[in-house]
């Protein structure tokens, strides 16, 4: 019989082997150890062989499955010790010596339950490889799934959430704290209402605000203003100071189309030191939708600011005399270069020729002051040259250095040129050095500190430059002529 390799160790069944049955291993076992010499160590046969060999030699007439009665009487003989043939012959000798033959008994085996309810604690099959069992008898486990909720019934309203039927009802302090908390947010979005402009809306509408500042006997006030309306109510809380945060909050969504923020924003020496709290309500979602004009005149504020103003749609005049913003400021104006037409940024030194890129921007424009700024002839002779290439015409209130400078052209240059004089930089180029410097010298005739010799590149370089000048001056002419003719120039 070929040898037969070491089954596969199972824990729970000592007797599985997938591919030999057990009484074959056995006898395997038995065969490999009758023929083991006997000077070779026992160490050398597995330990389950070496038990099965002891057993043997204790017990030797133990009989296996492969051994028959014949073997069994032959191995009886063998023990007894009689090596005489002629005795065991003898019926006499042989019922005299004869050991008894013990009687085997089959192996017990297990009795099986009737009850299902054990059937999980029992083995695996004999041969069958033990499988790993989790079975919990003792307890169960019941499972209840429960949807995570990331929204509070209290505050938010959520599709994913389970709503209480419209059948139950609420206690009163919940339905009127839920009615107070729709009625902010509506405020928020939409704005508070204010009524129409009848008689009828005007009283709730002039009584709201006398609520927001008891003591100074507002309603009697505006009750005795004539032809009053939401805009002559606005003009006298403007002129008055009296445009808070709470009031401009409840005015934002009124159809009113000027708001004058002067003194409802001026520092007051101190005394209004939250004026500049007013602005955001110009940035809340519905706000003056039809705000026309819009006045800072004289009142601090800061370039980042006027980002509070990016939403006004209809916005057509903004007035910005003396509040100090720079160049930046006039950058973020350039988000209302849609609808923008009239603008005043008079009285701002911060502002200088950085600012007229976002100045040619406003496309749309009519009307511009830049007095009392750093505003100087390089920025307005850009500035004029985009107004002529898109052939625009826009009234514009110049820096006073400028208006001097634009009123004595004749002074820096010969204004009016004849030929064989040239005017145009551009021929400069083909010109001798003897042409070059007569054209000079006919400039120098006008301005004394204009040079007429030199090498014909410098004379001709001087003369481009002086020319170039000429031209963008002429175009700074015809802006300020163009957009605020004079009788003399008509």
């Amino acid at each position: 019989m070929p040898s037969t390799s070491l089954p596969v160790i199972d824990e729970n069944n000592p007797l599985y082997c997938p591919s030999v049955p057990a009484a074959a291993y056995l006898s395997s076992l038995r065969r490999k150890a009758l023929h083991v010499p006997a000077a070779a160590p026992q160490n050398d046969l597995p330990s389950f062989a070496r038990v099965l060999v002891q057993a043997d030699n204790y017990q030797p007439n133990l009989r296996t499955e492969d051994d028959d009665e014949s073997t069994l009487v032959k191995k009886t003989a063998s023990s007894s010790g009689n090596a005489n043939p002629d005795a065991a012959a003898d019926p006499k000798a042989k019922a005299a010596k004869a050991v008894p033959v013990p009687v085997l008994r089959p192996p017990l085996k297990r009795k099986r339950s009737d009850s299902t309810s054990l059937s999980a604690l029992r083995g695996s099959p004999k041969y069958a490889r033990s499988e790993l069992s989790i079975t919990q008898s003792s307890f169960e486990i019941s499972v209840k799934r429960e949807r995570i909720q990331y929204f509070s019934h209290k505050y938010t309203y959520s599709p994913f959430i389970a709503q209480p039927s419209k059948s139950a009802k609420k206690p009163a302090s919940q339905v009127v704290e839920l009615k107070a908390r729709v009625r902010a947010l509506e405020d928020e979005f939409y704005g508070p209402p204010i009524g129409t402009e009848s008689p009828r809306g005007l009283k709730p509408f002039i009584a709201r605000l006398d609520a927001f500042m008891p003591g100074i006997r507002l309603q009697e006030r505006l009750l005795r203003l004539p032809d009053l309306s939401h805009q002559t109510i606005a003009d006298y809380l403007g002129q008055q100071g009296l445009l808070g945060p709470q009031v401009l909050a409840i005015l934002r969504t009124s159809e009113i189309w000027r708001l004058l923020l002067t003194e409802s924003m001026n520092d007051a020496q101190g005394l209004n030191i939250g004026g500049r709290s007013i602005l955001p309500n110009f940035s809340k979602p519905n706000s003056f939708l039809f705000l026309q004009e819009l006045s800072f005149n004289g009142t601090p504020v800061q370039d980042i600011d006027l980002v509070h103003i990016h939403h006004l749609p209809r916005l057509v005049t903004l007035l910005l005399n003396g509040t100090g913003i720079g160049n930046e400021g006039v950058f973020h104006i350039v988000a209302l270069r849609r609808s923008l037409l009239q603008l005043s940024i008079a009285t701002n030194p911060l502002i200088d020729d950085d600012c007229v890129p976002a100045l040619i921007l406003l496309s749309k424009l009519s009307f511009m002051t830049i007095l009392d700024t750093s505003i100087d002839m390089p920025g307005i002779r850009r500035l004029a040259k985009a107004v002529a290439d898109a052939q625009r015409i826009i009234d514009i209130e110049i820096t006073a250095p400028c208006e001097v400078y634009m009123s004595n052209l004749a002074q820096h240059y010969l204004l009016t040129i004849t030929p064989p004089l040239i005017d145009r930089p551009s021929a400069v180029p083909a010109l001798s050095a003897a042409a070059l410097k007569r054209n000079l010298a006919a400039h120098a005739a006008c301005n004394a500190a204009i040079v007429a010799t030199g090498s014909k590149p410098e004379m001709a370089a001087r003369l481009r430059t002086l020319l170039e000048t000429r031209e963008m001056d002429l175009l700074v002419r015809g802006m300020l002529v163009a957009g605020n003719p004079r009788p003399e120039d008509v």
